[in-house]
């Protein structure tokens, strides 16, 4: 039996969306048009996914966890290089970032290894680990620290409602204070920069620190009611980097101002509240499915602003639904599809 369509979640995506490409249009028409063409993909996707029987993504999660470590395989030999990572894979029309659609195959995986397993047994929690360390190692080394570190918050989060004890958690703060300071020593010069840069932008404005100290200027000068669509001199006279993607938060507050995109904040927040209301009254597999998707628009939510705010270092990290991009709006539609599919399902 199929509950009718939640037009209150779908309303708050599209309401993400729109501001979207209200700010991208105000930069580029060319932009604008781009992230309407992959909304229109994204959101056919989401319809058809939202519409079918979720229960076949567990027949087909094992295809797509292996389908996609096999791209991000691929990637480091037809892959081309950009700003010194290697994270697409350019079909000419369109480019695919693997490590999107893995973050999606990873809670698929991980929702069925947990459907009749529980996290109370360490061999489980130990077990469940070596599915994320694919596709987090293949990640890190492109390099993308950001979205690697995606995959073990989506595995913290899965574990958690699958039973992880007191003690585990300890342990596992333990391990991950040691993994973290060994994991410094290893990171290529301008990672170390970007983590010097944070905590002192300061000291290289014109360099490392130039995207921390514009994005600060553009939210700062935003002030309450912003400065007006389309007058935004550090995102329209690109004095910000990348304010289409990493950083299109600060452009939506500089033109927005503390009101625009404090409103877009609660919408977002209000969507992850609607979304976990979900699972309260689904079963393990499905709880599992949403917990997974809900830690990964956390997280990317939470780094994303963080760094916008100079609370948190610079990575590549989108504003979901947000920040401009392909690969990621398409994957976090099909994940928002997959919610909906549970939810319309009263079984």
């Amino acid at each position: 039996m199929r509950k009718t369509w939640d037009w209150l979640l779908f309303s708050q995506i599209i309401a993400s969306g729109l501001i979207s490409l209200l700010i991208l249009y105000s930069m580029s028409k060319g932009l604008a048009t781009n992230q309407l063409i992959y909304w229109i993909i994204g959101l056919c996707i989401f319809y058809i996914v939202a519409h079918l029987d979720y229960h076949i993504w567990q027949s087909f999660s094992k295809v797509f966890y292996i389908v996609s470590i096999l791209l991000l395989l691929i990637l480091f030999f037809i892959g081309d290089p950009i700003r010194g990572s290697v994270r697409w894979i350019d079909l000419g029309f369109f480019k695919i970032q693997p490590s999107e659609l893995a973050k999606a195959s990873t809670i698929l995986a991980l929702a069925s290894f947990f459907r009749e397993r529980s996290a109370k047994e360490i061999n489980n929690v130990l077990l469940s680990l070596l599915l994320i360390l694919p596709p987090f190692i293949l990640v890190l080394i492109q390099p993308d620290i950001g979205s690697s570190l995606t995959f073990l918050a989506i595995w913290f989060g899965m574990v958690l409602i699958s039973g992880f004890k007191l003690k585990h958690i300890i342990l596992l703060f333990i391990i991950s204070a040691i993994f973290i300071t060994s994991f410094y020593e290893v990171l290529a010069p301008y990672q170390k920069q970007r983590i010097s840069t944070f905590i002192s932008p300061q000291k290289d404005p014109l360099g490392t620190g130039y995207n921390i100290i514009q994005s600060k200027i553009a939210i700062g000068s935003g002030n309450l009611l912003g400065k007006g669509f389309g007058k935004g001199s550090q995102s329209q006279l690109q004095f910000l980097p990348e304010a289409e993607s990493d950083f299109m938060f600060a452009s939506i507050s500089e033109q927005l101002g503390l009101i625009g995109a404090g409103f877009l904040v609660s919408i977002f927040v209000w969507l992850i509240s609607r979304i976990i209301s979900i699972a309260r009254e689904k079963k393990r597999y499905e709880q599992l499915i949403i917990i997974g998707i809900t830690t990964l628009l956390i997280i990317q939510f939470t780094i994303n602003v963080g760094m916008n705010l100079a609370l948190l270092p610079v990575t590549g990290i989108p504003f979901p639904l947000v920040s401009y991009g392909g690969s990621s709006l398409i994957t976090t539609l099909f994940l928002l599809g997959l919610v909906f599919a549970i939810n319309r399902d009263r079984s």
